[in-house]
């Protein structure tokens, strides 16, 4: 199997948004016949809430954007795209009283693999992929798109 585009969302800059995400990207691989969705729906809420607070996508009018795709039958790639930062997210230890600093650190643990994509125009897309099980065989269309980056002007 090749790589399958299973959807896009893109959402406004707010906290409101990580459950969103969470919930549309589970409705996503739930259509596609993916049955562990868990670790995909914590990824993107650690990657939305690490775009909002260290990315222009947490300031008035950001974005981000949330694209989930196939890799194979048991594998997906979660990415976040965000309106860009001035440093690198990077996945750090936290000591035991700290409050914030986790979520990259968890991303880490719970994912395959992970990376930082530049896009251009000062944005990035920090991406994951985990294992979703095998997925059934479903008769779903070509993805759920709730948005496009051509509608969001990206």
């Amino acid at each position: 199997m090749s790589e399958r585009f299973l959807g896009e969302v893109v959402l406004p800059g707010v906290a409101q948004s990580v459950a969103v995400a969470r919930h549309c990207v589970g409705e996503m691989l739930a259509a596609a016949g993916h049955r562990v969705v868990e670790d995909a729906r914590l990824i993107v809420s650690e990657l939305i809430t690490n775009a909002l607070i260290h990315s222009a996508s947490g300031l008035q009018g950001g974005v981000v954007t949330v694209e989930v795709v196939a890799v194979n039958a048991e594998i997906v790639r979660v990415e976040v795209s965000d309106d860009g930062s001035d440093t690198v997210p990077r996945a750090r230890e936290s000591g035991d009283d700290d409050c914030h600093g986790r979520g990259l650190w968890l991303v880490e643990q719970i994912s395959l693999k992970w990376g930082v994509r530049l896009l251009g125009a000062g944005q990035r897309a920090v991406w994951a992929e985990t294992f979703t099980g095998q997925a059934v065989s479903v008769c779903a269309g070509e993805g759920v798109a709730a948005g496009s980056r051509a509608e969001s002007g990206r």
